[in-house]
């Protein structure tokens, strides 16, 4: 029945009066195509941005439970051998969840690898001089970590530099 109505009113229509309403058609449609593309390009980078700072905050989180860690591990580690092991098995307990829980979160310990320091994820904050060692090297002052690759704190480390003879 309605197409009877339109294909009636198409033939009532001057032809120019159809091409004008096709116009209108096309570009109401092109309208609606831009439209949906830019309501979906809006979506995902929503999702994008959500994404980014829930990594940020989980970054930010970290960064604030760190101390925390590195405290027990102080604690742990000061507790004498011959004091009551209850405590340290306590404390050892608590330091190990933790640990499991940055695990879990993707945190990684950077290592010193051979000695050599690597300003991407060491921070020095002293350089010694020293005849005593066979060559350079570093010591570990803090644990720094890794977030999924990225370097959520570096490692604070000590250089110890071997004085060359005649120096």
């Amino acid at each position: 029945m309605e197409e009877e109505l339109l294909s009636e009113e198409k033939e009532n229509l001057p032809a120019e009066d159809i091409e004008l309403v096709r116009q209108q058609y096309k570009e109401l449609e092109d309208k609606f195509l831009r439209l949906a593309a830019d309501f979906d390009n809006y979506r995902k980078r929503m999702v994008r941005e959500i994404e980014e700072l829930k990594d940020v905050i989980r970054v930010e989180l970290i960064k604030g439970l760190l101390p925390i860690l590195d405290d027990i591990e102080r604690a742990f580690s000061s507790i004498p051998e011959n004091s009551d092991s209850n405590i340290k098995e306590g404390l050892g307990m608590v330091m190990k969840n933790f640990q499991n829980w940055l695990s879990d979160q993707g945190v990684k310990t950077i290592e010193i690898n051979n000695n050599l320091f690597d300003p991407r994820y060491h921070e020095a904050i002293i350089i010694e001089e020293s005849k005593d060692i066979e060559e350079d090297r570093i010591e570990e002052l803090r644990k720094g970590y890794l977030l999924n690759d990225r370097v959520i704190r570096p490692t604070m480390v000590k250089i110890i530099k071997k004085i060359k003879e005649g120096e």
